[in-house]
């Protein structure tokens, strides 16, 4: 419910878009370790001081003293689910830290989609790597970037990673709603009664802000065949279209789209997870 409000206010006339978004990623779409041969076990240390520990990944997300290894050929791949980076005009965009002077590097790529990925350049040697998105000529939104280490050099083998964040002014607030308690039948695209008080408060902004056109969309979990899952997101999302017109908003004010599971927000290695994944979201497009 909180949310629903959340996106309520950001329908009002104004549109109003929050400032005290974080530049951090919020959340681990994947890993994998090529020491432990896991997705979860990593090791670096502290800054100050330098000591090899046991670190987790969800340090990441916010401002810290850890650093996180990643061995040869180990990768992680982070996620911005409140927000999302963009090529800003005559500035560096991306900037990752890695730390300790052993000379570690790492590739790093970004997507928009978390399927096609492109190349962004190389970061290491004990900086702060500044990247800059007009220089691969991305247009598009950074949503996740993927950190491939190299090398396994070092006291905690691997590229260090202190930070991975996008410069103030390069980091947008994204727009993408999750619609709160919105349900359907298992594996069927019909709503459950539960689903309609959310949907009500929406067709009231709807009508309020008559000027608002809104892409709804459909996402699974990864249990099952992706062609499958693939069909469903499409379904539900038109489901929830087909509601908000039979409510008296019109049709071309709105579109649907299905991403099946290629767009996780949390972990699938877990029911929350996978209920988390479980979704239906909107992006104001007008």
């Amino acid at each position: 419910m909180i949310k629903l409000l959340q996106c309520l206010f950001i329908l009002q006339p104004l549109l109003l878009l929050s400032q005290n978004q974080s530049e951090y990623p919020d959340v681990i779409i994947d890993s994998y370790n090529s020491t432990t041969k896991t997705k979860n076990i990593f090791y670096g240390g502290s800054k100050v001081p330098s000591k090899r520990i046991s670190v987790s990944l969800d340090s990441l997300f916010y401002k810290n003293d850890c650093y996180i290894s990643l061995p040869k050929d180990s990768y992680v791949i982070v996620g911005f689910t409140n927000n999302y980076i963009i090529d800003a005009p005559n500035q560096n965009d991306i900037f990752i830290e890695e730390v300790g002077g052993a000379g570690e590097y790492a590739d790093v790529f970004v997507s928009s989609d978390n399927i096609e990925y492109k190349f962004l350049g190389v970061a290491g040697n004990g900086s702060i790597n500044e990247l800059d998105l007009a220089k691969i000529d991305y247009k598009k939104e950074v949503k996740y970037i993927k950190v491939v280490g190299k090398d396994s050099k070092g006291a905690s083998p691997g590229f260090d990673i202190g930070g991975i964040y996008g410069l103030p002014g390069a980091n947008k607030p994204g727009e993408v709603i999750i619609l709160e308690n919105v349900l359907f039948e298992t594996n069927k695209a019909v709503l459950l009664q539960e689903s309609y008080e959310s949907l009500n408060q929406l067709v009231k902004q709807l009508q309020t802000n008559k000027s608002v056109q809104i892409e709804i969309r459909g996402h699974t979990d990864n249990v099952g065949k992706e062609t499958k899952n693939q069909t469903l997101s499409e379904q539900r999302a038109k489901a929830v279209l087909d509601y908000l017109v039979s409510q008296g908003i019109e049709t071309k004010r709105l579109s649907y789209y299905g991403y099946g599971s290629t767009q996780p927000i949390a972990s699938n290695d877990t029911n929350e997870g996978r209920t988390k994944n479980r979704r239906v979201e909107f992006l104001k497009v007008e």
